[in-house]
């Protein structure tokens, strides 16, 4: 039997949507399977205006401790690619060192490091607050 381009790329088209859905299914079983408890920017803003009692303060505690956590991982993501750069150099990093490649990465999981020391002295600070409101 000669099969023809058409239904070569259909055959392909079909095995990729299966593929698509079943990786679909498994996100959505192991998102319900861990509640989401992070508080939107919008929450925090308000906990911040309204914070009273201890509760509010280990909220915001809990909150800047999972950004420091999240701006952490962002850092050792982008030193990975740095990595990854120094070992296969880009073109245009020589003509731009903290545009493209290796330097950039460098410089963005630096700031991402400083970020989360802010975050976590601000996470500390409500820990604080918290001890001093019981």
């Amino acid at each position: 039997m000669k099969r023809t381009l058409t239904s070569r790329w259909r055959q392909l088209a079909a095995g990729t949507a299966a593929v698509l859905v079943l990786l679909m299914a498994g996100l959505t079983q192991s998102g319900s399977a861990q509640p989401e408890t992070r508080m939107s920017r919008k929450e925090m803003k308000e906990l911040i205006a309204n914070a009273k009692g201890k509760e509010d303060h280990q909220k915001l505690a809990s909150y800047y401790k999972q950004e420091a956590e999240r701006l952490l991982a962002e850092a050792k993501e982008h030193e990975e690619m740095a990595e990854m750069y120094r070992k296969n150099p880009h073109p245009l990093e020589q003509k731009h060192p903290m545009g493209v490649g290796a330097g950039h990465c460098r410089y963005v999981a630096q700031r991402y490091r400083q970020a989360a020391a802010k975050t976590q002295t601000l996470a500390a600070f409500h820990e604080g607050l918290a001890k001093k409101a019981q």
